[in-house]
């Protein structure tokens, strides 16, 4: 049996890896940038917990936005005279946080809630704005009791 050294072993690996390359239509120099890029990317991509992290940042920077819209415009308002303003507005801050159906998320009435707490809309005043932002809807009245309570 010949013994090989390990620099002929070496170079048959080398031969071997880069015939495997070139059949599948790389070459060695992609492998590598590939290689290099996925190990790169390894250490810098999101994990799986970050991206939740990502997203619950995303919906809370919505969540604030909507709250502080709200405050915002009860504080330079002294009445819902102009609903359609206010809704309108509420849309934009939708809009900029790429949330599409805003008007039957849940998240978008709770901040209007604590908006109102935040803003100290109170008593029959804040029950008139929780219906008229609602449109009556049972729903999201308590979405909206539920972010004046928190």
């Amino acid at each position: 049996m010949v013994s090989l050294g390990h620099t002929s072993t070496r170079y048959y690996a080398v031969l071997g890896v880069s015939t495997v390359l070139a059949l599948s239509g790389c070459s060695i120099s992609d492998s590598v940038g590939s290689i290099s890029d996925s190990v790169s990317g390894f250490s810098t991509s999101p994990s799986k917990s970050s991206e939740k992290d990502t997203k619950k940042t995303g919906d809370n920077q919505y969540e604030n936005e909507v709250q502080d819209f709200t405050v915002t415009y009860m504080r330079t308002n002294s009445s819902l005279a102009n609903q359609n303003a206010f809704m309108k507005g509420i849309s934009d801050v939708a809009s900029q946080n790429s949330i599409v159906d805003w008007e039957a998320n849940p998240k978008t009435y709770r901040a209007i809630g604590k908006g109102l707490r935040k803003a100290r809309v109170s008593g029959a005043q804040y029950d008139n704005y929780k219906k008229q932002l609602s449109n009556g809807d049972s729903g999201k009245m308590e979405d909206i009791q539920e972010g004046y309570n928190n």
